[in-house]
């Protein structure tokens, strides 16, 4: 495994807090990739002295373009490194952790769009017949939006994780620590079987499904780039202002669209919001009911019965501050 390198003035300090962090935090990647940016900040603003003050912290803050329960996310991170600088007599002083609003509302994509973005990662195909990516692109594509998988979740399958016979994903890597399963659609299943005996690369019994040609698990932004080209090329996205891993329409709104579709099949099928939210919020991997509430705010326009059934249910349910599920 590679070893993290911190370069700013606190880099010995942050490497042996992520060394404490790993012995008592299961989730210490989330930790080590606050700070990582934070030590980016730090040793690009030619940071000196050995201290934490409110004004570079907010600066630092103020430069992401993310909900507000991201920030907090973070804030909290360097809250805990705070306290333990504070042990070495080290200056600290840090913002108060921002007010979390539900400002988020996801983009669910329609019939039509989907339907265009499945046409065009298959023809990607046609040209370049070669490419392994390209040939793995649309299976994740149908992946994510049968299952409803996170895109990390979804890149760090394996086969022994995948059971053709039943239709069954165990997903062991997850958000929150929170392992489950996910049944998929016969379609879906049978697609996947060809997949997994398509000749155009070998697939290793154990191995990863979507892994680069020597056989190591690729990164997520490669696929956001593939997808946001295609955003572009349908006229969702605009080319000159694209922006990866930027809110709005993206790849992980093919998650949100499988919320959306699961809970209008649901309901047409007659089964109740206090049926079917539980149960979609345990699919998932969703912490809580509120994660699951904000997936179903989207795009009122396209679904405006819908959400009169919802808000009829959650009104005077789940309050208004909201953790972003990202």
């Amino acid at each position: 495994m590679t070893a993290v390198i911190f370069k700013s003035v606190l880099k010995d300090e942050l490497a042996s807090f992520i060394e404490f962090v790993k012995l008592s935090v299961v989730d210490y990647k989330a930790f080590q990739h606050t700070l990582l940016e934070l030590d980016s900040f730090f040793y690009k603003e030619g940071l000196a002295e050995k201290k934490l003050d409110t004004e570079q912290l907010s600066r630092w803050l103020d430069g992401f373009n993310v909900s507000s329960s991201t920030k907090k996310g973070k804030l909290s991170h360097v809250n805990k490194f705070a306290r333990y600088l504070s042990t070495f007599g080290i200056k600290t002083s840090i913002p108060e952790l921002p007010r979390v609003t539900s400002d988020f509302t996801p983009y669910v994509f329609t019939t039509d769009e989907m339907a265009q973005i499945f046409e065009i990662a298959d023809d990607y195909m046609l040209v370049e017949p070669t490419s392994r990516i390209i040939a793995e692109f649309p299976m994740l594509l149908r992946i994510l939006y049968g299952c409803g998988l996170r895109l990390g979740e979804a890149i760090s399958l394996t086969w022994d994780e995948v059971d053709l016979s039943t239709g069954v994903i165990t997903i062991k890597v997850a958000k929150n620590q929170k392992q489950r399963i996910a049944p998929m659609g016969d379609e879906l299943t049978r697609i996947l079987k060809l997949y997994r005996a398509a000749p155009c690369f070998i697939m290793e019994e154990h191995g990863l499904l979507f892994k680069t040609d020597d056989g190591q698990p690729r990164t997520s932004g490669t696929y956001w780039r593939i997808f946001d080209s295609i955003l572009c090329e349908i006229g969702i996205k605009n080319p000159q202002t694209v922006k990866h891993g930027a809110r709005g329409p993206c790849i992980h709104s093919l998650r949100h669209t499988f919320t959306m579709n699961s809970f209008l099949k649901a309901e047409a099928e007659g089964r109740g919001f206090m049926e079917t939210v539980p149960f979609l919020s345990t699919y998932l991997g969703h912490a809580g009911l509120m994660q699951t509430d904000v997936y179903l705010k989207a795009r009122y326009e396209l679904y405006t019965q819908a959400h009169s059934t919802i808000a009829d249910y959650t009104n005077d349910v789940f309050p208004e501050d909201v953790w972003d599920d990202q």
